[in-house]
């Protein structure tokens, strides 16, 4: 025993069992911490009958020993003490595939990590939750299919029959099996990540043993083929080959398209964030648009101020595109596996807009408004893709491919641009950009047949220093939108709590700072019109629902200090420093909730799809985490 490396000592004067993590046909297995280093370890025990000679997993042992690779779980040692086997493995945090569900392809797509064929040959597969390395551990060597020495041998029948190959289901009959029944199980396991259960789950295991004993037995489908692309289905029908002289080997499997796809470590490590931190995942906003958080970047460094999205014509690809000190970076939302930020234009940018085809921007130092067209920008011809990298997480590297030059136009009178507000006419089909600049405003508005904002007029105006309201306000009896830089409270002779608007007439200027009713400026931190006769309007804790000549209807209390709000078709998302909360218009109800006060949230983006940013509370300059709301539309 000596010889193979099993110690014969009390495992109890070397480690301490914290409590039981799983238990299998032949022991448990513990969570253990080694007395002298602290190190965390699994411990399986093993329960030997009476009698049974031990060599037999002298080979098991030996192979556990020599395999020592980054990918494969670390072997500590075993002891023998009172008729059990204790072997000492390292512990994996992350636990079990199984437990976390969430993107299934990318589970079974990370058992090429290992690149050998033990790891298309274990069914268990464990995540490590260390914070600096991100890997798929195969565990369990079959060590307990060697233990008994009645069933030792590869003619034997045991294991859990849900997953067992049907030579296995057979041996008695055709006389034994090989490495390949592990193949079967693997595309068993694949099928059970994909529907959360294997075939034939719902039979008692002896019915289930019977049916697979038949001749007339047909390999296990995947139930809903529109669920899972055709490589993933390709790659489970060579999985579970009935005839096993016909069934693929391991490193067959290894070159299949669906495991040699590229994936990186921030997917498992958004498995393992979604598990921490489940309030955060699959957030349903319960309204007729079906509105739900996905989070779409992991770790990001950059410092952001807006962001946009857009859907490339020629591919239908759907681009998350982020304004930031840095520049104007591209996300490629169809290929989040990827994890690549391309840099489109090296500016610093304050403020993105969408219009069709075409993508507005305050950058650069001087700050001045720019129209840049997307379909050049995203032309692969004018990408140059460089083989340096630079990290963009803290758990692995992410590449930024910058731009080599752009097409982008400034648009004349805008320098030192510091707001911007864009607004549809749904009565006429025009749209308008205001931006606030040191002389003035610049109204433009956009012309469909050049798909570009050309310039309308210039109004020389003298504005407040500050300017926390600034937004565009759509009336039925003009055509030119009305601009709002504030809200005061009711002055005498209007109703009782309502509201009045300072009002920027863009049509004739009528406004000036010293000309103001006198009604006290109240502190509001948004105004949206959410159809032609009503507006929102945030102030510290409440939102309040009043008319475009601000007599109110309702007012929904928050319990924060609102930040900034978003409507959605029959609620209003309210945002506030850790987290958000939606109620509805009708009855008050609160339709969600997300509260975390370990983290920071911002608002990057409202323009069709609600952009999202979380950093640590106590970490303000740590890298980000990127959020997309999808589903909301608003009307104006």
């Amino acid at each position: 025993m000596d010889r193979i490396g099993v110690s014969f000592q009390d495992p109890l004067d070397e480690y301490e069992l914290i409590h039981r993590i799983g238990c299998g046909t032949y022991g448990e297995v513990f969570k253990a911490r080694n007395k002298e280093t602290s190190e965390l370890a699994a411990i399986k025990i093993l329960k030997l009958d009476p009698g049974e000679d031990i060599t037999y997993i002298q080979q098991e042992i030996t192979m556990m020993k020599e395999c020592k690779h980054k990918n494969i779980v670390a072997y500590f040692g075993s002891y023998h003490r009172n008729t059990k086997l204790w072997i000492c493995m390292e512990y994996c945090g992350g636990g079990s595939l199984q437990d976390i569900y969430y993107g299934t392809a990318v589970y079974i797509t990370y058992m090429k990590q290992a690149k050998c064929t033990e790891t298309l040959r274990i069914v268990s597969l464990f995540l490590s939750d260390s914070s600096h390395t991100c890997f798929v551990y195969p565990a369990d060597f079959g060590v307990a299919a060697e233990i008994s020495a009645s069933v030792a041998k590869r003619k034997s029948f045991i294991g859990t029959p849900y997953w067992m190959a049907p030579e296995v289901v057979a041996v008695e009959k055709k006389g034994g099996y090989n490495h390949l029944c592990d193949i079967w199980a693997l595309g068993i396991t694949a099928i059970e990540l994909a529907e959360l259960q294997p075939p034939l789950f719902d039979l008692h295991p002896m019915r289930a043993l019977m049916l697979m004993s038949k001749s007339n037995f047909q390999p296990p489908r995947l139930k809903d083929k529109s669920k899972w692309s055709s490589c993933f289905q390709s790659f489970v029908k060579m999985a579970v080959t009935k005839n096993p002289r016909k069934r693929p080997s391991a490193e067959t499997l290894l070159q299949h398209a669906f495991v040699t796809q590229l994936l990186t470590c921030n997917l498992v490590i958004e498995l393992l964030d979604m598990a921490s931190n489940p309030d955060l995942h699959g957030v349903h906003v319960p309204n007729v648009m079906g509105a739900c958080f996905s989070k779409v970047f992991n770790g990001c460094p950059l410092k952001i101020h807006c962001a946009v999205t857009w859907i490339l014509p020629k591919t239908r690809d759907q681009y998350l595109i982020l304004g930031a000190e840095e520049g104007i970076y591209r996300l490629n939302l169809n290929e989040l596996h990827e994890d690549v930020l391309e840099k489109l234009l090296p500016h610093r940018c304050t403020w993105l807009y969408v219009m069709n085809n075409v993508l507005m921007s305050v950058s650069g130092k001087s700050s001045q408004l720019f129209s840049h067209s997307l379909l050049v920008l995203f032309d692969q011809r004018h990408l140059q893709r460089r083989n340096d990298s630079l990290s963009f997480s803290s758990h692995c590297s992410d590449r930024i491919k910058p731009r080599k030059f752009a097409v982008s136009v400034k648009i004349p009178h805008t320098k030192g641009c510091r707001r911007c507000s864009v607004a549809r006419n749904p009565y006429t089909d025009s749209t308008f950009l205001c931006a606030a600049v040191p002389s003035g405003l610049v109204l433009l508005l956009w012309y469909e047949p050049l798909q570009k904002f050309m310039h309308l007029k210039f109004i020389p105006i003298s504005l407040p220093d500050s300017l926390p309201i600034f937004e565009l306000l759509v009336s039925t009896t003009d055509e030119v939108p009305q601009l709002c830089v504030g809200v005061r409270e009711s002055i005498k002779g209007n109703p009782e709590n309502s509201r009045q608007f300072d009002i920027v007439e863009l049509n004739n200027v009528l406004w000036s700072p010293t000309g103001m009713p006198s009604g006290s400026s109240l502190k509001a931190v948004k105004v949206t019109q959410i159809d032609r006769d009503t507006v929102l309007i945030a102030l510290e804790k409440t939102v309040e629902i009043v008319s475009l000549q601000g007599v109110p209807s309702t007012e929904l209390v928050f319990g924060f200090p609102i930040e900034t709000i978003v409507c959605l078709q029959d609620s209003v998302l309210a945002f506030w420093k850790h987290g958000l909360k939606g109620k509805s218009f009708n009855s008050d109800e609160v339709t969600q909730e997300i509260t975390d006060e370990s983290r920071v949230f911002k608002v990057l983006g409202t323009n069709s799809d609600i952009i999202l940013q979380s950093t640590p509370t106590d970490d303000p300059s740590a890298q980000s985490n990127l959020y997309i709301l999808t589903g909301h539309e608003s009307s104006y």
